[in-house]
Formats: structure tokens, C-alpha cells, sequence
């Protein structure tokens, strides 16, 4: 017990702590996954794993995910088995994979249309390909609105945000690009918050540029410059004059206003928190003993939420229950790092919701599929802009909720369970005292699943609006190149929080419990906030 010596010490957690899920390689977001991970499956296959790959953040124009880009040439981003030689058949590109399994290939011209690259991993032990298809187009054909998303989504990445602070990010900045859109349009719906009066002159998307613009700029200040070039490429197809420059401030005035009312949410406040050594409660995790984070945010004002915990649900299991057993032996079994039973499926399925900083987070990655049905589908504007409105407040407050349950059982992390499992008082659990999750386990308590509460909200806004048979695919930065299909948003919620249990971080009560918060939490807003007007014909 040597790892608690300290824990008489508090410790401060900062709300703003970006690195709530994984602390990782921000160049490149799976260092989650160890690379001795990687050896062993290397083992068990007798092939490098499939050295899947993607378009660098910084080169996927337009939608994130889809693949397509304006950029001539390009950069992608991959992943396989570390230290594999990666070759790209047919241009002459040889690479090797670092430590940890990521590769890079830089400036790799592009022709029009459809562009297809297979690239090699080979190793002593085999080898394996993946071949992928990047689309050179002449130029994005996301509305305004998917466009400053995407926007919002990759000053996330750069920002290398976590969970708690993007989601809050992305409620802002939705929830200003709304509101100006909604009043110019003539109040179709409810707006978030009272706005100014309208200009003589009208843009809607000068307005819808000037209130994401503004809120993000203000936010992530040291990004002025990436920004200020997003916004001269957003104003390229408004014609000068009065309606576009009226509308940009206009605009701009709604997120300067949104923004100054969030600054004393709380979201900046320090709090100490005490860790505890009682059997079932969280301290701090291997390998880092990272202080908790987040442990204030419990006590950040919500977004549509009456409190934070208006849908707190009871405790976990008791530790001497069978449940409780039942549970933890699960996680021991199918989240080892080194596990034999966790299949090659649900090794993927673990990588793929990763949502680490680097990315667009968790909360940002249902953003992506949300643009992608959007496209699908063909939504207007201001459909789109109710969309993200809607998903992303209720991604914020469900993250609030979330951290309301976590701080108030604070619940014990799977991999202290297990090596402590002597000292539960459950005859159904052994202790195992060198036990490694696949995943490095987040900084702050089991009860209820952060990444279970986000994709239950998102699932519930997202199957109100496409419907409940809706079928997509689905791309993750934390497994480039590689496309998971699903039946519908609810069945790609399952498998989110699934993923977890697979990773070895959470239980199955923290998933189960985290899916039914996050629907109960967008159920309340979608009943609650920006509701069409009787009047409105939109």
C-alpha cells in the first residue's frame, strides 16, 4: 500500500485540467494504448497489426472525418504495430512506426477526385495492409454553420482539450451561432438567450461567422491567428457591404455576451480534493497518481439543467455484493492490457472511443457524426444550427452530471478493485496486486462512465432528429482510417460505453448507469430549450 502514503496530502484538481480522459502524445492521440500491447498482439496474430491511416487534422477540410479535402497535398496520420517499416505502395514513401505504432506521411500530392493509397506494415513477424481512399475536391460544400463547427472542432484538437472543457466550448459556441441565426430567420424557435437588436442589413452567414468566430477567439485566444484565416476563408462568398458587415458584429456582440455569462460558471474554479483510503473509494491511479480531476465541476453552473444533480441516479453496487463481483471480474477478464479473452473486435472497439486531447474529445466526436448525417440528409441551415445547439448543450450538461455522480460516490477504478481486492470483503473477487488496463485509466472515480453519459445524450439528440433506424458510419482519429458502421445512434452509444469496460477503466454499472443519465439529461433539454415557436412554419 505504499502508493497511499501520500494521500493524506490534498490534492488540486483545476476544473480546466484538458487531459481529463488521457494523458497522451498530443502530436498524436493513441499513446493510451501501450506499445507493449501492440508486441502482443503482434504474438498472438503473427502479423503487424493493419496499419490503418487518415488525413492530418490540418488537412481534412470541410466535414471532419469524411475523408475529402480541398488541400492539393497532404499529410496523413496512421497507426500499426511499433517499429513496423511502413511502405505506401506505388509512390515510393517509406516510413517507420515509432514506439508506439503511429507513422507519418508528409507531403503526398493529391489529383482531383478520388485518390487511393495502400499502405504496408511489415514487421519479422508478417505483414498486413490496409488500402484507403482520400478525396481531393474542389471545394468544401458544408454550410456555414457545419463549417464554423468543424471549425470549433479542430481549434479543440489544437487546443488539445479534454471532455469537461470542450463540451463546454461546443455548448457556447453552438448556442451563440443559434441564436443569431434563429432571429434573423424570424424566431423560428426559442433562442438560447435574449439577443440585440437586429441589423438593417442582413447575412445570415456573416452573423453565424461572427458569433462562432467570436466565442472561439475568445475562448482560445492564443489561436487568434488560425482563427482570423478561418474567418477571411468564411467571408470569401459574402458579398461586401452593409448586410455583411453588419450582421459579422452583430454576431460577434450575441458570443460576447454568451461568453461573459458563462466566465463565472465556475468551470475556472480550483478545488482540493482529499482522495481516501477506505476500500471502494478512488486515489489515485497508476501509472502517474494523477490528482483528480475535474472534481470541481460538479459545481459548474449547467447549461438547460435545473442543478446538477437533478438526475443523480443511487450508488453503485455495495463491494460485498454479487453484482459488485460479478462486475469487477468481468472488467479483470476482458480489460488486461495482455488479455486473452478480450477478442480483436473489442481491442478495436476500445481504441476507437478513445476521445483522448488531440482529438476532437469525446463530446466532439458525436459532433462529427452529427455533421456527417447533417450532409446525409440535406438539412437547411438553421435546422443544422438547432442541431448542434441542442446536442451540444446537452453534451455539457450531461459532462456536469456525469462529474456530479462521479464526486458524490466517488467510486474506486477498476484497477485499484482489482490489485485491493483483498481488502473488499467480497468472496467473488482475488486480488491480482500487478494488474494493467488496456487503457491508462482517467484521473477521477468509476461511478457513473463520463464517456457512457456523453453518447447516451448524444444518441438521444441525435435519433429525435434523424430518427431511430437512422444506419451511418463512423471514423475516430484514435483509429485512423478505419470506418465502424452502426444500425443506429443508440446501438453506437452501446458500443461506446462498452468500449470502456473493454478498455479496462470502467465497470458495467458506470456504463449502464452513465447511458440512462446522459438520455434522461437530453430528454430535459430537448423537452426544455429551443423549442419551435407555435407560429413557426421552420
Amino acid at each position: 500500500m505504499q502508493q497511499n502514503s501520500t494521500l493524506n496530502l490534498p490534492l488540486t484538481s483545476r476544473n480546466s485540467v484538458p487531459s481529463v480522459y488521457h494523458r497522451v502524445n498530443a502530436a498524436f492521440p493513441a499513446r493510451a494504448v501501450r506499445d507493449h500491447t501492440h508486441r502482443r498482439q503482434q504474438v498472438r496474430s503473427s502479423q503487424p497489426m493493419k496499419p490503418g491511416f487518415a488525413l492530418a487534422p490540418a488537412f481534412d477540410t470541410g466535414i471532419l472525418g469524411d475523408a475529402q479535402t480541398t488541400a492539393t497535398t497532404v499529410q496523413l496520420i496512421g497507426l500499426t504495430s511499433p517499429n513496423a517499416k511502413v511502405s505506401l505502395q506505388g509512390t515510393g514513401l517509406t516510413t517507420r512506426a515509432d514506439a508506439i505504432g503511429k507513422f507519418l506521411f508528409s507531403n503526398l500530392p493529391l489529383t482531383s477526385g478520388n485518390n487511393s493509397f495502400t499502405a504496408i506494415a511489415q514487421t519479422r513477424t508478417g505483414q498486413s495492409r490496409f488500402t484507403g481512399t482520400i478525396t481531393n475536391v474542389a471545394a468544401d460544400s458544408e454550410d456555414a454553420v457545419l463549417q464554423w463547427n468543424a471549425t470549433a472542432l479542430r481549434t479543440l484538437q489544437v487546443a488539445n482539450a479534454g471532455g469537461l472543457s470542450g463540451s463546454r466550448t461546443l455548448a457556447i459556441v453552438q448556442a451563440a451561432v443559434f441564436d443569431a441565426l434563429n432571429a434573423l430567420v424570424g424566431n423560428a424557435a426559442q433562442n438560447y438567450r435574449p439577443v440585440p437588436a437586429l441589423p438593417t442589413h442582413v447575412s445570415t452567414d456573416a452573423a453565424v461567422a461572427g458569433a462562432a468566430y467570436e466565442a472561439l477567439v475568445q475562448l482560445y485566444p492564443e489561436q487568434k491567428s488560425r482563427l482570423d484565416t478561418a474567418l477571411d476563408r468564411s467571408l470569401l462568398n459574402i458579398p461586401d457591404g452593409l448586410a455583411e458587415t453588419e450582421s459579422l458584429a452583430w454576431g460577434k456582440a450575441i458570443a460576447t455576451a454568451l461568453v461573459a455569462e458563462r466566465s463565472q460558471d465556475g468551470s475556472q474554479t480550483t478545488v482540493s480534493y482529499q482522495p481516501s483510503i477506505k476500500p471502494g473509494k478512488w486515489r489515485p491511479t497508476p501509472p502517474n497518481f494523477l490528482p483528480a480531476a475535474g472534481a470541481g465541476w460538479p459545481q459548474v453552473t449547467p447549461f438547460v439543467l435545473a442543478q446538477a444533480n437533478q438526475f443523480r441516479p443511487g450508488p453503485p453496487p455495495k463491494l460485498t455484493s454479487q453484482a459488485y463481483a460479478q462486475e469487477l471480474n468481468q472488467v479483470k477478464r476482458l480489460g488486461r492490457i495482455d488479455s486473452a479473452f478480450r477478442t480483436p473486435e473489442q481491442t478495436n472497439i476500445a481504441r476507437f472511443w478513445i476521445g483522448s486531447p488531440g482529438t476532437s474529445t469525446s463530446p466532439g466526436q458525436w459532433n462529427e457524426m452529427a455533421a456527417q448525417a447533417a450532409v446525409k440528409t440535406g438539412q437547411t441551415l438553421w435546422q443544422n444550427a438547432q442541431l448542434l445547439a441542442q446536442l451540444n448543450l446537452a453534451l455539457a450538461d450531461a459532462g456536469i452530471a456525469a462529474w456530479d455522480v462521479k464526486y458524490k460516490y466517488r467510486s474506486w477504478r477498476p484497477i485499484t478493485a482489482i490489485r485491493l481486492a483483498g481488502t473488499d470483503g467480497n468472496p467473488g473477487t482475488k486480488a491480482d496486486r500487478d494488474w494493467q488496463s488496456f487503457l491508462e485509466t482517467p484521473a477521477h472515480p468509476d461511478y457513473v462512465s463520463g464517456h457512457s453519459t456523453y453518447a447516451g445524450a448524444a444518441a438521444a439528440v441525435l435519433s429525435q432528429q434523424f430518427g431511430r433506424s437512422y444506419a451511418f458510419s463512423a471514423t475516430s482519429l484514435d483509429l485512423p482510417g478505419i470506418q465502424r458502421s452502426y444500425a443506429n445512434f443508440e446501438a453506437a452509444a452501446r458500443e461506446a460505453g462498452k468500449s470502456r469496460i473493454y478498455g479496462g477503466i470502467h465497470t458495467q454499472s458506470a456504463n449502464r448507469a452513465g447511458l440512462k443519465l446522459g438520455h434522461q439529461v437530453s430528454n430535459y433539454v430537448l423537452q426544455t430549450a429551443l423549442h419551435l415557436n407555435p407560429t413557426s412554419e421552420s
